[in-house]
């Protein structure tokens, strides 16, 4: 599993949704520009799909995601991947980190770390950040990695596998970055704290980090990141109302600082002028560029 040095193979990124909701204007904008960045420097942009939380991911989100994204003039190279068809890879990825020692099980239920976890933030895609507030507490203990139990990282105590079996966000992203030979990922801003551990996983697994960017987030009235928990305006609502892909595009480039008016263009007529030291440097207020904006 080692992934091509940068630029040994040509570039290679991604845009990766989570089909727990439909796509709304920040993922839209993230996919944008991620698409951008790719087709700018004559790259591959693949489709994946993270589900591996079987709770809330749902086929036909899944389904939604692709439409829409063709409905918004974005393309992609080769098939859409689904990481809940990529299992044996991520127990393999397991099986190496146990064999270095890097891994332990861990029964500490929610309650049982809520002291420990006091004023630790929520990770990417519904995992605990425990980071350094972590204490360690089940790493000596011994118990089975097959058992009932959370699988956590030596050290930081991140969870890679979670104790109901579900495969957690940090080792399946970073197994399907390595496996595809992604090399570069462009993604929200949001997710900039989850670097440092995807990097700790790229080099215990012997594999080449991809280079990580990371994209302005657009906000709600309430200055919190448009989220689909937060009642974003999903495409399918902008589509409901009678506006056009070309509208949105525009707008979303205009409030990236891409164009310096919302006027109806498709990503490709973007491409030419396209450059990332012309994003916006700071978070969007979605209010101020889309009409449809909570």
């Amino acid at each position: 599993m080692k992934i091509p040095q940068n630029g040994e193979f040509g570039y290679a990124g991604r845009y990766a949704p989570s089909p727990s909701g439909y796509l709304h204007f920040g993922n839209a904008s993230t996919a944008l520009v991620a698409w951008l960045r790719a087709r700018s420097e004559n790259g591959r942009f693949f489709l994946r799909v993270e589900d591996t939380d079987p709770q809330r991911s749902k086929p036909e989100f899944a389904a939604a995601a692709q439409e829409d994204l063709r409905w918004m003039g974005l393309d992609w190279d080769g098939p859409v991947e689904f990481q809940s068809m990529r299992t044996e890879g991520y127990q393999a990825a397991l099986e190496r980190l146990n064999q270095k020692g890097l891994v332990f099980a861990c029964r500490c239920t929610r309650k049982d770390l809520q002291a420990a976890v006091d004023g630790a933030v929520r990770a990417p895609h519904g995992a605990e950040d425990l980071g350094p507030h972590y204490p360690g507490t089940c790493a000596p203990l011994g118990l089975p990695l097959n058992g009932p139990y959370t699988v956590r990282a030596q050290g930081d105590g991140f969870p890679v596998r979670r104790a109901d079996g579900a495969w957690a966000y940090t080792l399946a992203v970073v197994v399907d970055d390595a496996s595809s030979g992604i090399t570069e990922v462009v993604r929200g801003s949001d997710l900039e704290s989850a670097t440092p551990q995807q990097e700790q996983l790229f080099a215990a697994l012997d594999c080449v980090p991809p280079k990580y960017l990371h994209a302005p987030l657009w906000m709600g009235p309430d200055g919190q990141r448009l989220s689909k928990r937060h009642g974003a305006v999903s495409l399918r609502d902008w589509q409901a109302s009678g506006r056009t892909a070309e509208e949105l595009v525009g707008r979303l480039a205009w409030g990236l600082g891409l164009l310096e008016e919302p006027i109806p263009v498709r990503p490709r007529d973007l491409l030419q002028d396209f450059a990332w030291d012309r994003l916006r440097k700071t978070p969007v207020p979605a209010s101020d560029y889309l009409p449809l904006a909570p």
